[in-house]
């Protein structure tokens, strides 16, 4: 009775393959099979990558970097261009011994080879930074050509007048050379003033924007705004 019962109780058991933990052994096989793989096909292509790069460019094809820092940007740009390098201009920067526009860093140092297409990055100097009495005449010398549309000697006489702002000379005159104003435009602007609201002719208009007691324009500017102004 034993006996017939071990064989009943035998021939009652699972194949190896539908018992659960052989599928859990065959999840795992797959898992790790598959990671060794991906990490093949990874270092297989950073290989490939740096035999890339390596083999870029011969040395003779190498293009030898200069020393930029007696060239201005313009000249600068152009010898990337020639040389088949990408040129990008960086982040500007105050320095106390660099004067303004010229180069403060580049991203490939003199004497070193790279191939065409290397990306060249240069920074320029902003000069030395400005103290806080600068960067005020700066400000109110915008606000008076935005807002009045003066011109570069009016601006400057009010900057430094005892009656309007009463900035030093230095302080004015970092402003008048760091502002960024199209004087042709405010003489027009100034032109169509007087011609809109005093009635005045062109000639008229002319003298009072040239005169130094009335607008201080230029003749260059004066004129300019004489030839757009409406028939």
């Amino acid at each position: 009775m034993s006996e017939k019962n071990t064989k009943v109780k035998s021939s009652d058991k699972k194949p190896f393959y539908k018992q659960w933990w052989f599928w859990v052994i065959i999840v795992l096989v797959l898992i790790i099979g598959a990671s060794g793989s991906a990490n093949k096909d990874s270092n297989d292509s950073t290989d490939d990558n740096t035999t890339a790069e390596s083999s870029a460019c011969s040395d003779d094809e190498k293009i030898e970097m200069i020393d930029l820092s007696s060239m201005g940007a313009n000249d600068i740009a152009k010898w990337a261009k020639d040389k088949g390098l990408s040129y990008k201009v960086g982040d500007a920067k105050y320095s106390d011994t660099i004067k303004r526009e010229s180069v403060i860093s580049q991203s490939i140092k003199a004497g070193e080879k790279v191939c065409k297409g290397a990306t060249l990055t240069v920074s320029y100097s902003l000069g030395k930074e400005p103290t806080m009495g600068q960067k005020n005449a700066l400000a109110k010398a915008k606000s008076y050509s935005e807002s009045m549309h003066m011109s570069k000697s009016k601006i400057y006489d009010q900057l430094t007048s005892e009656y309007g702002e009463g900035f030093s000379k230095e302080e004015a005159q970092y402003a008048i050379d760091n502002l960024v104003a199209d004087y042709k435009a405010n003489a027009l602007a100034k032109a169509k003033s007087y011609q809109e609201n005093m009635h005045m002719s062109k000639s008229k208009i002319y003298d009072q924007l040239t005169s130094e007691y009335g607008e201080g324009f230029t003749a260059e500017e004066a004129q300019y705004a004489i030839d757009n102004l409406p028939n």
